[in-house]
């Protein structure tokens, strides 16, 4: 079974508690600095020589675990840890001794000094009284200048004379302008009135109808595909890298990108990785399997008490709603792409806070049982995969004879 195949196995079989312990005591090992093959052999007492040599720290490994396990490296240490943790735990319960410590107490009495502060009261200072003056009279008003008399005044004053009566020149012209408006509009109007005396013959006009443009055909750009071909593999940070993106299973579908160096780079939603061209397959040719068939084999052939719920009513759920819907899982695992929610038979693949995928786990299942769901779309030594309309069926076999199921909307 693939190493990180297991660690999903074993996140199903140990609960969270017995996680965040086993953890803290890799990073109280590993300290500033120890090669992961030796902190495996002091923890366990046994020799891994598969195990890297090179030295990582405990800020190293909290490092990982934070960022989603994306490092090769520490994960086949992590896993071989993760089976033994019960070897690992009870060695650390045996080694840690309690010191007692003597504690003395001292109790020392201080005493405060009151000091009684009195404020003299303000003293209030009233302001001098304004005396009031008496107000002065008024003075009566007096011209700068003498108002000249009567008299003087008469010297000043314009002589009105009796107006002149207006001349009655302004009849003739207004008849003249009207005779001019008269004999300009019939010369001008003359051609319209004998133009609507003059019988005319109606003209025949067909009118076209003219033809609609055709509608511009939006040409969708094509998009290409592909399928990982195998189980586990490694989508890198780069082509011909080591940092670890994502470990896809097989059936599963990317956008490409971009090829180079024999790789393929995929989009990850958000994000991009490379995976190399012998892992994928272009060519996914359809079947004629119906989804009915698909939930009738899934409901007869797979243990569903612990859903309480009809299969495809998950996947229009989002996670508040699952955990609503069947309660808290008991652990809870993220990645790049995906958050794992546990449960005891199974756990499910979430994806944009939707449920993308169901995942039966120990299920004894052999591809013999598939049989009545006709030819598989791919199949290898260790994977085979079914698909219809809407669902896509996989198993995945383990070297330990356990196998696991997965139903995914695509």
């Amino acid at each position: 079974m693939h190493v990180s195949e297991r660690l999903l196995q074993l996140y199903a079989d140990t609960n969270a508690a017995t996680r965040i312990k086993l953890q803290d005591t890799i990073k109280q090992n590993l300290g500033d600095g120890k090669s992961l093959s030796m902190s495996f052999e002091e923890l366990t007492g046994a020799t891994k020589e598969s195990l890297p040599t090179e030295e990582k720290s405990a800020a190293d490994f909290a490092a990982w675990i934070k960022d989603g396990k994306k490092d090769a490296m520490f994960l086949p240490y992590y896993v071989s840890l993760l089976e033994m943790h019960e070897n690992v735990l009870n060695k650390e319960a045996t080694s840690t001794q309690s010191n007692p410590i003597d504690k003395t107490t001292v109790n020392e009495t201080s005493s405060i000094e009151k000091t009684v502060v009195i404020v003299p009261e303000p003293t209030v200072v009233e302001a001098p009284k304004v005396e009031e003056k008496p107000s002065a009279p008024k003075q009566r008003y007096m011209p700068e200048a003498p108002v000249p008399s009567r008299a003087e005044r008469a010297k000043y004053q314009r002589t009105i004379e009796p107006a002149k009566p207006r001349r009655k020149s302004g009849k003739w012209i207004g008849v003249l302008f009207l005779l001019a408006l008269l004999i300009g509009g019939g010369y001008i109007g003359y051609p319209y009135v004998m133009d609507l005396l003059e019988p005319k013959q109606k003209a025949n006009v067909v009118e076209e109808t003219p033809n609609p443009d055709p509608e511009p055909v939006v040409q969708e750009p094509e998009t290409n595909y592909v399928w990982l071909a195998s189980k586990n593999v490694n989508l890198v940070s780069e082509p011909n890298g080591t940092t670890v993106t994502y470990i896809g299973d097989i059936g599963d579908r990317y956008e490409i990108l971009k090829e180079q160096d024999d790789h393929v780079e995929v989009n990850l939603d958000g994000t991009t990785a490379w995976v190399p061209l012998d892992s994928v397959t272009t060519d996914w040719p359809p079947r004629d399997l119906t989804d009915s068939a698909l939930l009738d084999w899934v409901n007869t052939n797979l243990n569903n008490e612990w859903l309480g719920e009809s299969v495809p009513n998950f996947f229009a759920m989002n996670e508040a709603a699952l955990t609503e819907t069947i309660g808290a899982p008991y652990g809870r695992e993220t990645d790049a792409l995906n958050a794992y929610a546990f449960y005891n038979g199974g756990f499910f693949v979430i994806q944009q806070d939707k449920v993308h995928a169901i995942d039966w786990t120990n299920t004894q299942t052999t591809r013999e049982v598939f049989s009545p769901l006709g030819e598989p779309v791919l199949e290898t030594d260790d994977a085979v995969v079914y698909e219809s309309e809407t669902y896509s069926l996989r198993l995945f076999e383990g070297t330990n004879g356990q196998t696991r199921v997965r139903l995914t909307e695509k």
